[in-house]
């Protein structure tokens, strides 16, 4: 798990694990936290201009495997119990307002909240992928030892990666260009989703009835993920602010106490195996006794384990 860099939304975070390969970028607004290499953090981005938004996660991937609309969950996770406070379910009401497929069970031992990711997205954007995904073995060899520290390859050290990566394939032969940053944003394009022959039950550019679309499972079922694509999407939310973990959505509450003081751990996975596709963690740590924030990153790398650290989110608009 590395530390990432909030707000740095031109130079997002690349991840590759066994089922998912990358990229992923957190914005906070008025973000007050640490950095990677210990540098000022950045407070905030363009992106956030006068939008009621707190935060946003967009990540823009290709999976390597194909896994059924159904399958493919984001959500959050806790490792230990936690403690909902009195009015938790008015909380859950207005969530479900806003997505009717999340399904959550806050009172178990290890307390989650999932949705199918075609439904708990603000933003679906899907394109033709720039060619085939290299095997397993020459993507490896390819990021072998790249992490957040070394792989800067957006950061002073084009030339050292890009030399001794020319025989293997880039982030950009394998995902095309990241071109969101600042006020550039994402928008929904899901003409793709869909097989071209048949009618869209929506349309490329209406978010609301595509994620009205999907809340039926028979609708997800006979939908995939396929490696042949590429997926970018986000989640943006005006009632959480991960400075702080206040929430704000029926009853004001701070997290951090009802959680019992555990990190959010926000995951995008297959639900029937278990396995995350990357993991997201907030974590807030004492500094001169008042909490900072800090966010990390991983691409998952095995099947999830009791004691594994890893995570995921879920959101609304």
């Amino acid at each position: 798990m590395e530390v990432y860099n909030v707000n740095d939304d031109a130079h997002p975070m690349f991840v590759d694990g066994p089922l998912f390969v990358g990229h992923v970028c957190v914005r906070i607004k008025n973000f007050d936290g640490i950095t990677a290499d210990g540098s000022q953090p950045i407070r905030s981005s363009a992106y956030f201009g006068s939008k009621r938004r707190l935060f946003s996660i967009q990540a823009q991937g290709r999976f390597k495997q194909e896994f059924t609309a159904d399958d493919v969950q984001f959500g959050a996770e806790f490792d230990d119990k936690v403690s909902p406070p009195t009015g938790a379910w008015i909380a859950m009401k207005f969530a479900n307002l806003i997505d009717p497929a999340l399904a959550a069970d806050l009172y178990a031992d290890k307390p989650w909240l999932y949705s199918p990711m075609l439904c708990a997205m603000n933003i679906m954007n899907v394109r033709k992928a720039p060619g085939p995904l290299p095997s397993p073995d020459t993507l490896a060899k390819a990021f072998e030892g790249l992490s957040l520290d070394k792989k800067q390859y957006h950061k002073g050290e084009v030339a050292i990666h890009s030399a001794k990566m020319t025989k293997h394939p880039t982030p950009i032969d394998i995902l095309g260009v990241w071109e969101w940053g600042g006020d550039h944003e994402l928008k929904e394009d899901s003409g793709l989703l869909l097989p071209i022959d048949e009618d869209s039950p929506f349309g490329p550019t209406n978010v609301s009835d595509r994620r009205k679309h999907f809340q039926k499972a028979s609708h997800r079922k006979v939908i995939c993920f396929k490696p042949d694509l590429v997926y970018n999407f986000e989640i943006f939310a005006p009632f959480m602010d991960f400075n702080t973990y206040d929430l704000s959505l029926g009853i004001n509450v701070n997290v951090l106490k009802y959680a019992n003081y555990q990190p959010i751990r926000l995951f995008t996975k297959s639900a029937s195996r278990n396995i995350p596709f990357f993991v997201i963690e907030f974590d807030l740590i004492d500094t001169k006794g008042r909490g900072v924030g800090y966010v990390r990153e991983k691409a998952a790398d095995s099947p999830k384990d009791d004691d594994e650290d890893e995570d995921v989110f879920h959101d609304a608009e």
